[in-house]
């Protein structure tokens, strides 16, 4: 494989660590405010929710995409904190699209039953917050062109068939 290969992808995992760390930490300030401060439902832009648990969950991710800079000293090991970021980010964003489904789901049976008008809300508001807005899905949709670059390079070193 050569090295301008290796330097990318983990360029673009650190890039992807610092975006999740900057998030886990917006996320964790705004729910710490929200829990000792304040009684409304505080966020940043509208798009990043007070959320203690999923900012702590972003710090995770964040913290395992940057220790995989260590690639680039040669320390083949360090792959498995790429694959294991792309899990956790693959988790993370999936569950949250998950709960963007459910609520347009409840909002279709709610209309279905009668009991309200059809919107389309539920698509930036929600359980989850901002719905599709949510950062983290869509860091997780960012993070799908470095596993395939990942799985790419694994092939070369014969660890993937």
């Amino acid at each position: 494989m050569r090295q301008e290969n290796v330097k990318l992808i983990v360029a673009y995992a650190v890039v992807l660590g610092i975006a999740y760390l900057a998030l886990g930490v917006a996320e964790l300030a705004l729910g710490i405010h929200h829990l000792l401060l304040s009684n409304e439902n505080v966020s940043l832009a509208g798009i990043v929710p007070a959320d203690i648990l999923g900012g702590f969950a972003s710090l995770v991710i964040g913290a395992t995409f940057l220790v995989s800079a260590s690639v680039l000293r040669g320390a083949r090991e360090s792959w498995g904190y790429i694959i294991a970021g792309l899990f956790l980010s693959a988790v993370y964003g999936v569950l949250y699209m998950l709960i963007v489904g459910a609520d347009g789901l409840n909002t279709w049976l709610s209309y279905v039953a009668g009991e309200g008008d059809w919107t389309w809300d539920w698509l930036t508001s929600g359980t989850a917050g901002p719905g599709l807005l949510r950062p983290e899905i869509w860091l997780f949709l960012a993070s799908l062109p470095l596993a395939y670059l990942t799985l790419r390079a694994l092939k070369q070193f014969h660890v993937v068939s």
